[in-house]
């Protein structure tokens, strides 16, 4: 499976790098879109029948101070919608290092082996890539509207 999987990324053009990892039998960094700077991972736990697709944003200082400088009651609403949103999302995500002081957000799509198709492998990256958008944007429009 891995050598179909390298195969599939080299393929789309998003393979960066194999990552050594002593907890995956294989770990592929990928940048997807194409040439956008977006990093994520793609990796075989040891002991899992399942390959592991992640990425995660992270504020920047700017941004993670203009959340948190809002207003308390503004800021827990504008959280809240991100969980509520998120969670009609086909990813897995936790907020780090809490949802009351969110500095991060991690993102992940287990993808099961027994029918692993590089349709489903695609899917689960642009899933993850809408997320950071969807925040990253939400996070802008609230700001501006301060």
């Amino acid at each position: 499976m891995k050598d179909t999987v390298k195969r599939w990324l080299t393929e789309e053009g998003i393979l960066k790098s194999e990552i050594s990892d002593e907890n995956a039998d294989w770990h592929f960094l990928v940048e997807f879109p194409p040439d956008s700077g977006q990093t994520s991972n793609v990796i075989k736990l040891k002991g899992r029948d399942a390959v592991l697709v992640a990425s995660g944003i992270t504020l920047s200082d700017e941004h993670y101070n203009a959340l948190h400088s809002l207003p308390e009651e503004k800021k827990r609403s504008l959280i809240y919608r991100w969980m509520i949103d998120l969670l009609f999302r086909d990813v897995e995500f936790r907020m780090v290092p809490d949802t009351e002081h969110v500095k991060q957000i991690e993102f992940q799509v287990p993808l099961y082996l027994e029918d692993l198709k590089k349709s489903d492998l695609m899917k689960a990256l642009r899933e993850i890539f809408k997320c950071k958008l969807y925040v990253v944007w939400n996070l802008n429009h609230e700001l501006k509207k301060k």
